[in-house]
């Protein structure tokens, strides 16, 4: 596969599943394009699939390609809201090597947002992945804020084998090693760095944040609590593939600061008549990094009672596995008064721009009703009059605009910042976003400030998953056959009389007769057509398309998300009747999630600026969101022929000082085999693979090494070698008569001896393609040779 040649991506479309979602920002991507959905008291998650060309899946994956998509294959749901016990983070303790603390676990509610009275038992609240290196294979970890006022991680751990399943002939990841390292809040304690102390306490967090990935051994995260202190914490890990099966590594996890972020406004009494609603699960953001010589320099900005504040924080050592360096500023550097209703929340763009010889991050805020820019300067101070305490009265900000007013019904549930265009410079950012209800009545809930195409008519100059959302709403029927009693998913009611097609009333919240169910005002029976005569039926259908029609579909947007590139994104819906209510059940909403590519104008010196990019993520850039190829992966078959042999040539050394392990002769080079000069052979043959250790065999077909292994415990002292059977020499696939070509002759006699139980190895079966069933015969030739003798023939071809 060429870095042109994309026959063999699977397409990416949009995918259903039924689910409870109960909160916005529910969407997450990690940058190994790991999808993850909160929804209830679960996590969803979808694992990508890469092309499989030039490996040993290649024929599995390619046999069921045309049946394929991109995260439709396999959905895994695990339970999220299990109440661990204090003693979870023990080992955390005896990492800062200090005492486990002897505090008492305590139940009750919370005051704030999160873990409050009148809240739920517990349900998924937000979810966040981390930067790449914290879980095994230096992939990321999951964080998951649950209704108790708990955040919990969930990683990868060391797997025995079994965290794979078999999917078309292909292994697939599964959820079945993946473990709970650490969590905090609610009865779970963090020790604290030396250079720091705090007293512990029970506390119930109310949002949190990673930082961006900075390059460090280590990552930080930064949470809220319900008494408004935003703590910020260091995370580092270390894993060994070899440990036992279940292992969660070893983890090394610090508070190293803690600072109240109440704002300037003071919180107002809710029996107060000019109190207003407050409080996110959303309030924190981390914003790109500033190297500053050896130190490394960000904003965190908070969320508070109508104001928004930024902090500085900065990295001036880090160590693997010690405790780092990090001051956080004891004063906002910035900090914005603004009206912010529930579930507020901004976004950073992902660059630090020079303006005027000062460094400046920019970013928008989402009140939600409206859009807000900002931008804030590093080394800079606040205005006295906007961090000075004073009441929200004096500022202006205790009551929303009229413009902000008629939007607050509907408010912002997601938003991406698009990366920017270093060739042109912007006086904002350039986001996309959707708000919550999406009806045929209302068009602003998909609002970007991208430059105007051209040709409006043009599908490119929507998002896809625009497009298709719209297809939805601009469903419709005429107003007699909408109005019918239907089932939620718009098939008509099973029954054989109109008894059972009209259903009850508790079915169908429908107060009306069962006779007059199928009539509309003038009689006419719609669910008889076959009473009808043709000219009748005819002139009902002609009379139906001049009715009046109602579009049957509303959406409501709970997230959106972009890729880890940038090029993709990606939006979570959940469809709904507006003919009637709909019954909500834990049996799942209608729920989708779509797909489309970044519209903006792509700038290829953002994406290689991000060196942060995992192998993974720069796969699906080039996959999906119009990314550069990516050399040794998205050209399996043509990697650069300079860039093997360069790499051959610095193993070349090593190779020649090896040894045959069976009589210490020096190993002679032979393309991609090695041989002694007793004949041990060794290494990869183009056709068969051939293994090292107490035991060898000769000319072995790479798809069934198993059968030999089977053959070294039951002849633990014999050589194995494989012929071809002299009777047998028709095969089709271009493949096998190399292969077979290769093979030696087996010798005719001698065929004599114990024989195998015949096994079978065919290619995944697919429709009008040839599968090809072999067996294996094996001989003992004699007690006097040393030689396992296997032939091999094919038996017949099916389809």
């Amino acid at each position: 596969m060429s870095a042109q040649d994309r026959s063999h991506i699977l397409p990416l479309e949009s995918f259903s599943l039924n689910a409870v979602p109960l909160t916005t920002h529910n969407i997450a991507w990690s940058p190994d394009a790991e999808l993850a959905i909160t929804s209830d008291d679960c996590v969803y998650l979808y694992f990508p699939e890469f092309p499989s060309t030039g490996t040993t899946a290649a024929a599995a994956f390619g046999s069921d390609f045309e049946s394929q998509r991109q995260y439709h294959e396999v959905t895994f749901r695990f339970p999220v809201v299990e109440i661990r016990r204090p003693e979870l983070n023990r080992h955390l303790f005896t990492a800062a090597e200090q005492e486990f603390p002897d505090f008492p676990a305590t139940f009750g509610a919370g005051i704030s947002l999160v873990a409050n009275n009148g809240t739920s038992l517990n349900h998924a609240v937000a979810v966040a992945w981390s930067p790449s290196g914290l879980g095994l294979m230096r992939r990321s970890v999951l964080a998951v804020l649950t209704g108790t006022g708990a955040l919990t991680i969930f990683c990868e751990g060391v797997s025995d084998g079994l965290g794979t399943i078999k999917m078309k002939g292909r292994n697939v990841r599964t959820v079945s090693s993946w473990v709970v390292p650490w969590s905090v809040g609610d009865n779970l304690l963090i020790p604290r760095a030396k250079s720091h102390e705090s007293d512990y306490s029970k506390e119930r967090i109310t949002s949190f944040a990673w930082a961006n990935e900075t390059k460090d051994p280590g990552s930080l995260l930064a949470y809220v609590n319900d008494e408004d202190e935003v703590v910020v914490l260091t995370v580092q890990s270390k894993h060994d593939p070899a440990a036992p099966s279940g292992s969660a590594g070893e983890w090394r996890v610090e508070e190293v600061a803690r600072f109240m972020a109440n704002g300037p406004h003071p919180k107002g009494d809710p029996t107060h008549p000019d109190y207003s609603p407050q409080g996110s699960s959303f309030a924190l953001r981390w914003s790109p990094w500033l190297r500053k010589g050896p130190h490394k320099t960000c904003f965190l900005s908070y969320i508070t009672a109508h104001y928004v504040g930024f902090r500085e924080v900065t990295i001036r050592a880090w160590k693997h596995m010690e405790t780092p360096k990090i001051n956080v500023q004891s004063f906002d550097t910035n900090g914005i008064c603004i009206h912010l209703a529930p579930d507020a929340f901004l976004q950073w763009e992902d660059m630090v721009w020079t303006v005027e010889g000062g460094r400046v991050c920019r970013g928008i805020i989402a009140t939600p009703a409206r859009v807000q820019p900002f931008q804030v300067t590093f080394d800079d101070a606040a205005p006295p009059e906007v961090t000075t305490p004073h009441s929200a009265e004096v500022c202006g900000t205790n009551y929303a605009s009229n413009e902000e007013a008629e939007q607050a019904s509907n408010p912002i549930t997601g938003m991406v910042i698009h990366p920017p265009n270093l060739s042109e410079s912007t006086p904002t950012p350039h986001f996309s976003l959707v708000r919550l209800s999406a009806t045929v009545l209302n068009h602003d809930w998909y609002q970007t400030n991208l430059p105007i195409a051209s040709d409006s008519n043009d599908p490119s100059s929507k998002p896809k998953w625009v497009t298709e959302m719209t297809q939805f709403m601009e469903e419709k029927q005429p107003i007699a056959l909408a109005y019918r009693p239907v089932n939620p998913d718009g098939k008509l009611p099973k029954g054989d009389n109109d008894e059972d097609a009209a259903g009850d009333e508790e079915e169908y919240d429908d107060d009306s007769d069962d006779e007059d169910e199928d009539e509309d005002e003038d009689g006419s029976d719609w669910g008889s057509v076959e009473d009808f005569s043709k000219t009748e039926y005819l002139g009902e259908l002609d009379r139906l398309a001049e009715m009046e029609k109602v579009s049957m579909t509303r959406l409501r947007t709970w997230g959106m998300t972009s890729s880890p590139g940038g090029g993709t994104h990606a939006v979570f819906v959940t469809l709904n009747s507006t003919i009637k209510p709909e019954r909500h059940t834990f049996g799942g909403m209608r729920c989708r999630v779509l797909f489309g590519p970044n519209i903006a104008p792509r700038d290829d010196n953002i994406l290689a600026m991000k060196s942060d990019l995992s192998t993974e993520g720069r796969m699906w850039e080039w996959m999906y969101g119009g990314g550069p190829p990516v050399p040794g992966a998205s050209d399996l078959l043509s990697v650069n022929h300079t860039a093997r042999t360069s790499a051959r040539e610095k193993f070349k050394e090593f190779a020649a000082a090896q040894t045959c392990v069976f009589c210490e002769g020096v190993l002679i080079l032979e393309g991609q085999t090695s041989r002694c000069n007793n004949g041990h052979s060794f290494g990869k043959h183009p056709y068969f693979l051939s293994r090292t250790g107490m035991h060898r065999y000769e000319i072995v077909p790479a798809a069934r090494t198993d059968i030999t292994d089977k053959l070294f415990f039951s002849f633990p002292d014999r050589e194995l070698r494989f012929y071809r059977h002299p009777y047998y020499n028709s095969w089709q696939h271009p493949h096998m008569q190399r292969m077979w070509a290769e093979m030696p002759e087996a010798p005719a006699s001698k065929s004599i001896g114990t024989r195998q139980r015949p096994t079978r190895s065919h290619r995944e079966r697919s429709l009008g393609r040839a599968v090809w069933w072999l067996q294996w015969e094996v001989y003992e030739l004699s007690e006097r040779t040393s030689s396992i003798q296997c032939q091999m023939r094919p038996i017949s071809s099916l389809w």
